[in-house]
């Protein structure tokens, strides 16, 4: 009796297997996009004027979160507003950081702000009617204790901010402001070399990675979809091929 040949294994072509690599890709880098996105960032709405002209309100800002990096004069960042030492409320609210742990901050020399004993020009400050309130340049001097910072409102003559509710604990400051709009459309925020050039270290935290974010989603679905068609393709064509193989030669 005549053995029958065992079949071939059909083996996967190296087109079909290009496509697939193509397709994981393509998931891998939306993956770490989109990863990112959720674990790194996060949408605040901006509720009042306290930030203008930098944030205007209803503005939706993009928040980095903060996983323990230090924070440096000209941050602007969200942290909880209950934890002000005289808090007035709660939630949640985004304000600019002036002074740090062992600063002494106070106002005003010739209408600036003076951090040790540097007097500060704030470029990002509002320049509207409310910028020559009174409230804008009500004198204090605080010397602050590690471990706390001191927050100001960019509209300085209407934000209720450190000067009326004292300092706010580092362990309080739960992100930072780096754009506005959305994480896949955002609009970076310039960071300031306003305590820089006054000659104070540290320079204010820049976020490196929110622009790429939009790139790794997009990118990556790009790439899962030239995939995804190029594998029904090929495998299509090799279905066809192997239907032709199937039926034989023709009759003569």
């Amino acid at each position: 009796m005549t053995e029958l040949a065992p079949p071939k294994r059909r083996r996967i072509s190296l087109v079909l297997a290009g496509w697939i690599v193509v397709l994981l890709l393509g998931f891998g880098a939306a993956g770490y996009g989109l990863g990112t996105d959720f674990l790194d960032y996060r949408s605040y709405r901006v509720p009042g004027v306290a930030m203008s002209p930098t944030v205007k309100p209803g503005d939706s800002a993009v928040v980095r979160v903060r996983h323990g990096e230090v924070v440096h004069r000209g941050d602007l960042v969200v942290f909880d507003r209950g934890a002000f030492a005289h808090a007035d409320s709660a939630g949640s609210s985004a304000l600019r950081v002036v002074a740090v742990g062992g600063d002494v901050v106070a106002c005003c020399t010739d209408g600036r702000l003076v951090v040790d004993g540097e007097p500060i020009t704030e470029t990002y400050l509002s320049q509207d009617a409310y910028a020559h309130d009174p409230h804008a340049t009500t004198p204090y001097l605080t010397r602050l204790h590690e471990g706390t910072v001191f927050v100001l409102g960019d509209e300085r003559g209407r934000a209720r901010d450190s000067r009326v509710l004292g300092v706010v604990p580092l362990s309080a400051v739960t992100g930072f402001v780096v754009g506005t709009g959305s994480v896949l459309h955002p609009s970076p925020l310039a960071r300031t070399n306003a305590f820089t050039d006054a000659g104070l270290p540290g320079t204010p935290y820049a976020d490196e990675t929110l622009t790429g974010v939009r790139w790794w989603v997009l990118g990556g679905a790009a790439l899962s979809a030239a995939g995804l068609t190029g594998l029904i393709v090929a495998a299509v064509r090799s279905a066809g091929r192997r239907r032709t193989a199937a039926a034989g030669p023709p009759a003569r």
